[in-house]
């Protein structure tokens, strides 16, 4: 075989290296593949104080500049609602204006509507006075006396 049909002996190196490892944990390739001990599992290094003080000042930055984030957009909510709430007492106000405008308005309708009963009461009781006061002034010709008249009406008015 030619040289560079052969694979690269960095790449059977460390899988032979692997496979040494799984071995000695006692984990074969058979049907119950569970090593007998863990060999991912090394402890790790001890971190140091100036490290761990370092990274926790990090996380402290961050979380302080969230809580400011958060807090400045509250506060930009609680001036859009007082400026909501200022725009809603405006119209309530307005709306309070309108009703009392219509209870001035509904009286106005009540007042009206009477008054015109009223009119037409009065029209008609005048209609009806000035018919009763009309048929009295009104020269009745006196009728040519009857050819024929009722014998008792002779008779009464001669008792008058």
């Amino acid at each position: 075989m030619p040289q560079n049909d052969m694979p690269d002996s960095r790449l059977q190196a460390p899988w032979a290296n692997y496979f040494q490892r799984l071995y000695a944990a006692g984990m074969s390739l058979g049907r119950h593949d569970s090593p007998s001990e863990k060999i991912d599992t090394v402890t790790m290094n001890d971190l140091p104080r100036d490290e761990l003080n370092a990274k926790l000042e990090t996380i402290e930055i961050k979380m302080d500049a969230r809580v400011e984030a958060i807090a400045s957009k509250i506060d930009g909510f609680l001036v859009a609602q007082s400026e909501r709430d200022k725009r809603l007492d405006d119209s309530i106000a307005g709306v309070r204006r309108d009703i009392d405008r219509l209870g001035s308005l509904k009286l106005n309708i009540w007042g009206a509507m009477l008054t015109a009963v009223a009119l037409g009461v009065t029209v008609a009781a005048l209609s009806v006075t000035f018919y009763q006061t009309g048929k009295g002034d009104i020269a009745i010709p006196p009728l040519s006396s009857l050819a024929i008249e009722a014998p008792g009406s002779v008779h009464i008015a001669a008792d008058e």
